[in-house]
């Protein structure tokens, strides 16, 4: 979530005359993330969360829109999208579509503990089961192919040393990757500023425009490389034991996901360090933007190149 996108007050006060949310009292943007423009959005009914969508094709938005809907009408604490008086989800706010949701109370965990790990293994294993009859599917936009991809893009701003890394890497995941695992809808970006608690309770999943149809190990992965380190970016044992704890209470692991993971743990790092990295040297202008440091996950690769299996 960012700020690329600036809206005035009678801006967006006009464009919500489309809903029946109620009048205009305040708004505020949201700087966390880095793909699209997001606002918090107060009228004198609720509060909501205001999407506006910078590079996604328009083509593309359905499949988030709807695999939201579907799941908060499955009873997953997750955004719910608003229907405008046309019942429709999009509409064009300065020249780029639109959607406002519900808003989650909560707050994102500053310091994590073994027993929020609990929790969000529960909570990703839930999404897993609830989404595996939403009948659409959607290939992974950040897989292998990608990140080969934007790596050659990115070469000529990387030094030796890191081209040899992501190289190296690159050819471990082509020759180990394994794709017969158990598969469907994941989340795709579980970090811990898109997880909402109350209490020790989580109150909310958000920002689910990287869902795809994939293996669910990596999801896994992805979430561990955040939520279950150290200070150093090394695994946390107590954390990934509370975090795989959580998860089996829903959805029970199979031998090859548990043997996988490694090799998972790995391609998410890598994944996230080249993503980092074009972020980072393609920066966009905005009002309110993070750029997160690419070292961070060329660290967590590092350290998962010398782990070698769980439990």
């Amino acid at each position: 979530m960012a700020v690329f996108t600036s809206i005035t007050f009678d801006d967006l006060s006009t464009w919500l005359k489309q809903f029946n949310l109620g009048q205009l009292l305040e708004f505020q943007g949201i700087s966390s993330g880095v793909t699209n423009t997001n606002y918090l959005v107060t009228t004198d009914s609720n509060k909501y969360i205001l999407t506006i969508f910078e590079d996604t094709h328009i083509e593309e938005l359905p499949f988030f829109i709807d695999l939201m809907a579907y799941l908060a009408n499955k009873g997953l604490a997750c955004p719910e999208p608003i229907l405008n008086k046309n019942k429709q989800y999009l509409t064009i706010i300065k020249n780029k579509p639109g959607l406002i949701v519900s808003f989650l109370s909560g707050h994102e965990k500053k310091e994590v503990i073994s027993n929020n790990c609990f929790a969000v293994g529960m909570s990703l294993a839930s999404f897993h089961t609830k989404a595996k009859d939403f009948p659409k599917v959607r290939e992974n936009s950040r897989g292998l192919d990608w990140i080969n991809t934007t790596f050659f893009q990115l070469k000529e701003y990387l030094s030796e040393k890191n081209i040899k890394i992501i190289k190296e890497e690159y050819a471990f995941q082509k020759e180990h990757f394994k794709d017969n695992l158990p598969k469907g809808l994941i989340h795709a970006d579980l970090f811990t500023d898109n997880v909402l608690f109350d209490g020790d309770m989580v109150s909310g999943m958000i920002d689910l425009y990287y869902a795809c149809t994939d293996n669910y190990i990596y999801d896994i992965s992805i979430t561990i490389n955040d939520w279950c380190i150290d200070d150093d970016g090394e695994i946390d044992s107590n954390k990934i034991e509370a975090f795989m704890r959580g998860y089996e209470s829903i959805r029970t692991l199979e031998t090859d996901e548990i043997e996988s993971l490694p090799i998972y743990l790995r391609f998410a790092a890598l994944r996230f360090w080249v993503s980092r990295l074009q972020d980072f040297h393609n920066a966009r202008n905005g009002e309110e933007v993070t750029i997160k440091d690419p070292n961070h996950f060329k660290n967590i690769l590092l350290k998962r190149q010398e782990f070698k299996h769980y439990g």
